[in-house]
């Protein structure tokens, strides 16, 4: 009942700061309340709808008890900036009848900032909002560090939706949280804030195209060459899209180059141990990108796809270990704009997607599972690239990791959001 009343509060508070950002509303308005509908919609969601069972869901702007609220600021007035909800339902008399005549009334109350100010930009964000999912935990002793940017996680299980283990720790700008954190160690300059909002697919625009004919990777049918080292050079004639059929291997030291363009898995998985991927090359990368390496096509960058042809069923996985070297810069236009990797948007329980080992990460872009999770770590380097963002359903971390949010011009854009923020 706790958690309806907290959700509805922060929900409604969120629907504020987004009327201010858009509208200039100030208060939440006495006809067409937009405040209300929300945090009774939320209410009903969890099962306590108002006017049903002799359930009431009150909502209160500005709150009927200020006590302890600190006071608005501009552009709010006094308490206006607060949203309070209240959520009354009898229960049944059971043995308290024996001496009362009707049950008790339990009564639970939250209170919600509209916060208007843009959130901190995030660079590690976990979309699952399944309740009791661990969105983002750690596995073993990890540091995490998040340079200038902000974890968000939209699970809501409290505690748990972050959960930290061990001696594991998380240095971040800001952690913006649905549910709570289970576990100590996560430090923040710009705050923590927990019962907010989820925040939505930051990159749910961006999308890629199966070339024609389209592949058909069971009979290896239209699949373009499958390379395992040396350098691969996509069409212009197939708008620089390859399609590799049933996975890649880049194992035994080998170095594998993609000259820019999308590369689609199709089906399998994308093996990459104790080896090099180049993709594109660049002026620092052995080979150099040069005229020679990739013949009318050095400018650009690369996003690999794991997909599947079959319409619903499980996209290619990533598995990467043994000191393996990634070097990947996004494209910073189009369709794909600043995406680095990109599973398809297929639910995938049995997808077992890994970004681990003792290697080097060299990822300027975002690394993008919308709907899987992802084990990444191990003692990676992510400190070269000015710009990684990872965006995935689940993440769990094993081993040290860095993120830069140094963005600018790299087509990832900023993953913030205005949110309503619980305080009581």
């Amino acid at each position: 009942m706790q958690s309806a009343t907290d959700t509805a509060a922060s929900s409604a508070a969120a629907a504020l700061a987004s009327a201010e950002a858009s509208l200039g509303t100030t208060q939440c308005p006495t006809s067409g309340n937009f405040c209300q509908d929300v945090a009774r919609s939320i209410a009903g969601s969890f099962n306590f709808a108002d006017s049903t069972n002799n359930t009431t869901v009150t909502v209160n702007n500005p709150p009927a008890n200020t006590t302890n609220l600190p006071t608005c600021s501009s552009p709010f007035t006094t308490y206006n900036c607060y949203v309070e909800v209240l959520i009354n339902q009898p229960q049944p008399a059971l043995i308290s009848a024996l001496f009362m005549s009707s049950g008790p009334t339990i009564t639970t109350r939250a209170v919600a900032r509209a916060n208007i100010q843009a959130s901190d930009d995030g660079c590690v964000v976990a979309l699952g909002t399944a309740p009791k999912a661990i969105d983002i935990s750690t596995i073993g002793s990890p540091a995490l560090t998040l340079s200038n940017c902000a974890l968000y996680d939209n699970s809501p299980d409290t505690p748990g939706a972050l959960t930290l283990g061990g001696s594991a720790t998380i240095t971040a700008k800001a952690a913006y949280i649905a549910g709570s954190v289970s576990g100590s160690g996560l430090t923040t300059t710009d705050g923590t804030f927990t019962g907010v909002n989820p925040i939505s697919d930051p990159y749910a625009d961006r999308s890629f195209s199966w070339p024609s004919p389209k592949p058909v990777a069971s009979s290896n049918t239209n699949c373009d060459p499958t390379v395992t080292s040396g350098t691969i050079q996509p069409s212009a004639a197939k708008n620089y899209v390859y399609v590799i059929c049933g996975g890649l291997k880049v194992v035994g030291n080998n170095t594998l180059n993609l000259c820019p363009g999308t590369y689609i898995i199709d089906q399998g998985t994308l093996d990459l141990n104790s080896g090099t991927l180049n993709a594109p090359p660049t002026a620092s990368t052995t080979p150099a990108m040069s005229s020679a390496l990739c013949p009318g096509n050095t400018t650009g960058g690369v996003t690999i796809v794991l997909a599947n042809d079959v319409s619903g069923s499980a996209p290619a996985d990533i598995k990467m270990a043994g000191n393996f070297t990634t070097n990947i810069t996004a494209p910073t236009t189009g369709s794909l704009a600043g995406i680095a990797i990109f599973q398809d948007r297929v639910a995938c329980t049995s997808c077992s997607n890994s970004l681990v080992g003792g290697g080097s990460q060299n990822i300027t872009g975002v690394v993008y599972f919308p709907d899987s999770a992802i084990t990444y770590g191990g003692n990676n380097s992510t400190s070269g690239p000015v710009c990684t963002k990872l965006v995935a359903n689940t993440i769990s971390f094993k081993g040290s990791s860095t993120f830069n949010s140094n963005c600018t011009s790299t087509g990832t854009g900023t993953i913030n959001y205005v949110n309503g923020t619980l305080v009581m």
